[in-house]
């Protein structure tokens, strides 16, 4: 048995925390398992674990030699994977959290796309406008849209969103086409609740002279279509990005207001957890991601 089986051994012990859940994940007995810890402590002649009848805790050693069991598993699954995606043969799991609206509208078409290429991947998708900590762990890679501020991450722009103020038809023969980002204040906006109220909404004109309008409104929602929908129903007027309006905008159920302005560009990323050894499956559908959507 290599050495790198053991390794194997230790680790599935370390992560699932206990030698019965280690052998279930690697089929085994239970005292194949333990014979496997115990011989690669004796080879090593340190222990690494300290037993007792609750639990398994790391000592010292067993911290230091699960960190760079980790790094060395994940350099020969990179290498692993980098030849099979040489041969255009990619496998494994991956996982990716992204905006509900974002995900349906952007992102469903070039996963599926991604996945007729690579047969052998199986990806689990997790649409979900909460905020997501992509350093958790949780997931391959997470998209995200606006500012980012965990230097703990790696990442790389997939594409620009155009922020456009929108309305009914409907509702603007009510009350009134805005003329000025000053007027919305006299408007029923929708609020987008991950950005807060106290913030408002910046307009800027072509000389680059920024207006900021507090606005008020009868509805608040975390989710973009959700606004969409309730401005399509003449409710107010929403401030949401481009791809979510361009269906609604080819059929006129909404219009373009105060086009003279612009709001503040947002960027759209593919963040993971900065690592030294990069899952080559990663690498490759973040980079598919990138060149289909900047060429789209």
């Amino acid at each position: 048995m290599s050495r790198l089986d053991y390794m194997a051994n230790f680790v599935a012990v370390v992560d699932k925390g206990s030698i019965t859940a280690a052998a279930d994940q690697l089929e085994l007995t239970v005292a194949a398992v333990s014979k496997r810890l115990k011989m690669l402590e004796t080879e090593l002649g340190v222990r690494l674990l300290t037993r007792n009848t609750r639990q398994l805790s790391l000592t010292e050693a067993g911290h230091y030699y699960y960190q760079h069991c980790r790094e060395i598993q994940e350099e020969v699954n990179r290498v692993d994977q980098h030849l099979l995606a040489m041969q255009g043969k990619l496998s494994g799991e991956l996982r990716i959290n992204m905006p509900m609206t974002y995900g349906k509208v952007r992102l469903t078409k070039l996963l599926i796309r991604f996945l007729q290429q690579h047969p052998d991947i199986h990806l689990t998708a997790h649409l979900d406008d909460a905020y997501t900590d992509a350093a958790s762990g949780d997931y391959d890679v997470v998209i995200r849209i606006g500012v980012l501020d965990d230097s703990r991450l790696v990442a790389r722009k997939l594409e620009n969103a155009y922020l456009l103020p929108v309305a009914a038809p409907a509702y603007l023969q009510t009350h009134g086409t805005p003329q000025t980002p000053a007027e919305l204040a006299q408007h029923q906006c929708l609020h987008y609740t991950n950005v807060s109220h106290r913030e408002g909404w910046t307009l800027y004109d072509q000389a680059g002279n920024a207006s900021n309008v507090q606005i008020r409104g009868q509805l608040c929602a975390n989710n973009g279509e959700v606004l969409k929908q309730a401005a399509i129903a003449g409710m107010g007027v929403a401030l949401l990005p481009d791809f979510e309006l361009i269906a609604a905008l080819e059929k006129g159920e909404l219009v373009r207001i105060l086009p003279e302005y612009s709001a503040q560009t947002i960027s759209v990323y593919a963040v993971y957890p900065s690592r030294q050894f990069l899952p080559e499956k990663t690498r490759v559908l973040v980079d598919f991601l990138i060149s289909t959507l900047q060429i789209a």
